[in-house]
C-alpha cells in the first residue's frame, strides 16, 4: 500500500484524452556532506522521458513540502538568489606549470565560501555552486581517477549543490561512472534527458530541488549525445530534451520559485568548438514556452557568455543564457531576484569572473587539493624510456602534416594498437588512427609518463572494425578525398593513417573529388583479389568523430559523393584506454623507437598527378 501523499497535476479539460497512464515524480531526501551549507537538498526521481503525472513526497520529508504550489509558501521578500557555477572543468583542479602548481578550483572555492559567509544569516538572500558537466577527461588529474581522486568526491566536501552529467563524464563507461558517484558519497549528477541503464539509474536522476530559506529552486538536467567516446556510451538512449523539459515543467513550474535548466547540451547548433546535435541552449529556449525556466546554465562549447553583465544577445524567448567558457578559468556569477510571490522571479544580474584574480582559499588548498597534486607529479613522473631522433615525433610534424604524408609517429601508434589488441587476444588484421587523438609531439629526450599524457589526454579507447575487402576498398577512395593538398589550409578532415599491413598509393587528382587511391595491398596480396574477404581493424573510440564540420561543409559541395560512415559498421569497444595500451607498447622496447614503430617504409605514397 502506498502512504505516500500524492499531489495531482490539474489535466486541462479535452475533448478527448488518451488512456491515463500514472508516471509519478518522487521527492526523497539528499543530504549534503559538506556542514552548514544553510540549505536542504532533494532529488526528483522517475522517467522524465513521458509525460509526468504527478508528484509523490517521501513521508518523512517536513510538511512544507507536500504543499503543492511555492506560492502559498511564506518566503520573506524581496529575496536575492547568487548562483556560482562553472563547466568543463576537466578535472583541472590546479594548473600545472614549470613554475610550479597554480590553483585553479581553490581560487572558486574562496569566492564561494566569501559569498556563503556574506549572506550567512541574512534571510532575504542565498548562494548555489553548480557545474554544468564535462568535470573530468581531458587533464592529466585523468591519471588518477584509477587510484579513488576524482572531482565529485571534492564536490561532496566543498558543498557543490549538483551537477549535469556531461559527455565526457561518461568516457570511462557506464560502469566507472557509477563507481564514481557512489564513492563521493552519491553526489548528485543530473541528466532528464538521459535513458539510464541499469547501473545508472540509482546514481543518475532527471532533477534536483533545493531549499534556500524557504525558497524553492528546481534544477532539470540536459545531456548533449553528441562526441560520446565510452564503451557504452554509444549505446545510450537520449530523449529529446524539449520533450524532456516539458514533461516536467507542469509538475514542476507550479511546486517552485525559481526553476533552471543545468545543460550540457552546448550553446548553439552553429557552435564549431564542440559539436552539438539536435538542440543547442538557443535552440532549447525557443522551444519552450516564453519564461517557462528561469535561467539556462550552459556548457559543453565552452562558451565565454556575459563577461560583464547579461548580454541581450544571450536572452532568447525570455529566457537569459550563460556559460563560464572552460577548465576553471573563469566563475560565472548570477543573481536572480524574487520581488515578491506574485511576481515571477528575474535574472538581476550576470557575470564572469577571472579566476586567476580571486584570491586562493588556503586552508581547501592545503586540505584538499595539494595531496591529490603531489599524487599527481609522482605519476607524470614515472620514467618510460627514450625518444628516437625523428622529425615526425615533433610537434610541428604532428601539427601540421599529419595528412599530408606517411607519418613515423602514426606508424608508431598503429603498430602499438595492433600489438596490444592481439596481446589481449583480439585478432586484427590492421590499424589506423587519424590525428584527433594526437595532441602534441614528443621531447628529444628521455620520455616520462606525463609527456605521453600530453599527447593523448582523452580517455579514448580501443575499438574493434570489420569490413569486407570492398568496403576497405571504399575508405581507402574515401580517405585519398581527405588528405591535405598544396594551396589548401589544412583542417580536421579525418584522414587516417594505416599500420603496416596496408600499402597503396594517394594520386590527389585536379580536385577531392577527383582523389583515387591505388596499387593497395593488405599483406602484401592485391586488394582486389580480396573483395569478398571480412577483416578486423582495430582503432580509436573517437575516430574521425572531430571531422563532423568537414563532412558537412564536404557532402554541401559533392552532393553526389557519399562519404564513408563507419559509425554503420560493425563495431565492438574493448575497454582497453588507448593511451595506457600504448604506454605499455613503449615500455617493451624501452621508450617511442624504430624497433618500437617509428620508421617511414613507404607503406603510404602520395603523387600530385
Amino acid at each position: 500500500m502506498n502512504s505516500q501523499p500524492n499531489l495531482p497535476v490539474p489535466k486541462p479539460a479535452a475533448r478527448s484524452e488518451p488512456a491515463f497512464v500514472p508516471n509519478p515524480l518522487r521527492l526523497v531526501a539528499a543530504p549534503y556532506l559538506a556542514k552548514n551549507q544553510r540549505r536542504s537538498r532533494f532529488l526528483w526521481i522517475g522517467d522524465a522521458t513521458q509525460p509526468v503525472t504527478e508528484i509523490e513526497i517521501t513521508p518523512n520529508l517536513s510538511s512544507r513540502y507536500q504543499i503543492p504550489r511555492a506560492a502559498d509558501l511564506p518566503v520573506v521578500t524581496p529575496f536575492r538568489l547568487k548562483i556560482l557555477h562553472f563547466n568543463d572543468l576537466h578535472g583541472r583542479i590546479a594548473h600545472l606549470a614549470p613554475e610550479g602548481n597554480i590553483p585553479v578550483f581553490s581560487r572558486l572555492v574562496f569566492r564561494y565560501h566569501q559569498q556563503q559567509r556574506k549572506y550567512a544569516d541574512n534571510p532575504q538572500a542565498g548562494v548555489l555552486l553548480l557545474s554544468a558537466g564535462d568535470d573530468m577527461v581531458g587533464t592529466p588529474f585523468d591519471a588518477l581517477v584509477s587510484e579513488g581522486n576524482h572531482p565529485y568526491d571534492l564536490y561532496q566536501a566543498l558543498g557543490v549543490d549538483a551537477a549535469a552529467l556531461g559527455n565526457h563524464d561518461l568516457d570511462l563507461g557506464t560502469h566507472a561512472l557509477a563507481k564514481m558517484i557512489q564513492r563521493s558519497g552519491a553526489f548528485p549528477v543530473l541528466s532528464a534527458n538521459l535513458m539510464p541503464p541499469a547501473q545508472l539509474k540509482k546514481c543518475v536522476y532527471p532533477a534536483a530541488l533545493l531549499d534556500v530559506k524557504g525558497v524553492r529552486v528546481g534544477i532539470i538536467g540536459l545531456t548533449t549525445s553528441a562526441q560520446m567516446k565510452g564503451s557504452d556510451a554509444r549505446n545510450l538512449t537520449f530523449v529529446d530534451p524539449v520533450r524532456v523539459v516539458k514533461n516536467l515543467l507542469p509538475v514542476l513550474r507550479p511546486y517552485c520559485h525559481v526553476l533552471i535548466v543545468l545543460s550540457h547540451l552546448g550553446y548553439d547548433l552553429h557552435s564549431t568548438s564542440a559539436t552539438v546535435e539536435g538542440y543547442g541552449d538557443r535552440q532549447l529556449a525557443a522551444q519552450l514556452p516564453r519564461g517557462a525556466v528561469d535561467l539556462i546554465i550552459g556548457g559543453h562549447t565552452h562558451h565565454i557568455l556575459n563577461e560583464t553583465c547579461l548580454d541581450q544577445g544571450n536572452i532568447v524567448n525570455g529566457i537569459p543564457i550563460v556559460q563560464a567558457g572552460t577548465l576553471g578559468r573563469f566563475l560565472g556569477e548570477v543573481t536572480i531576484t524574487l520581488r515578491d510571490q506574485q511576481q515571477p522571479a528575474t535574472v538581476t544580474n550576470a557575470k564572469l569572473s577571472v579566476t586567476a584574480d580571486l584570491p586562493v582559499d588556503q586552508a581547501f588548498e592545503q586540505i584538499q587539493i595539494t595531496p591529490i597534486v603531489a599524487s599527481l607529479h609522482q605519476k607524470l613522473n614515472q620514467p618510460l624510456g627514450i625518444v628516437a631522433n625523428h622529425p615526425d615525433l615533433e610537434t610541428d610534424a604532428v601539427l601540421n602534416d599529419f595528412a599530408s604524408h606517411e607519418s613515423a609517429f602514426a606508424n608508431f601508434i598503429t603498430a602499438g594498437m595492433v600489438a596490444q589488441a592481439r596481446k589481449k587476444g583480439y585478432a586484427v588484421d590492421f590499424a589506423l588512427t587519424d590525428a584527433a587523438v594526437v595532441r602534441t609531439g614528443l621531447p628529444t629526450d628521455n620520455l616520462v609518463y606525463g609527456d605521453w599524457f600530453a599527447v593523448m589526454p582523452h580517455a579514448d579507447t580501443l575499438r574493434l572494425f570489420q569490413l569486407t575487402g570492398e568496403q576497405l576498398w571504399a575508405l581507402l577512395q574515401d580517405n585519398a578525398r581527405r588528405a591535405n593538398r598544396c594551396g589548401e589550409p589544412h583542417l580536421e578532415r579525418g584522414f587516417v593513417q594505416f599500420s603496416g599491413q596496408i600499402r597503396y598509393q594517394i594520386r590527389l587528382g585536379e580536385n577531392r573529388a577527383a582523389a583515387r587511391a591505388t596499387e593497395i595491398f593488405v599483406q602484401g596480396i592485391p586488394l582486389k583479389e580480396q573483395l569478398a574477404q571480412t577483416f578486423t581493424f582495430v582503432t580509436h573510440s573517437f575516430i574521425r568523430q572531430a571531422a563532423c564540420h568537414w563532412e558537412r561543409q564536404f557532402q554541401q559541395q559533392y552532393p553526389a559523393i557519399a562519404l564513408f560512415d563507419l559509425d554503420q559498421q560493425p563495431s565492438k569497444d574493448t575497454e582497453i584506454l588507448l593511451r595506457e595500451a600504448l604506454i605499455s607498447h613503449i615500455k617493451i622496447d624501452g621508450g617511442v623507437t624504430k624497433a618500437g614503430g617509428v620508421v617511414r617504409d613507404g607503406r603510404l605514397q602520395i603523387d600530385d598527378i
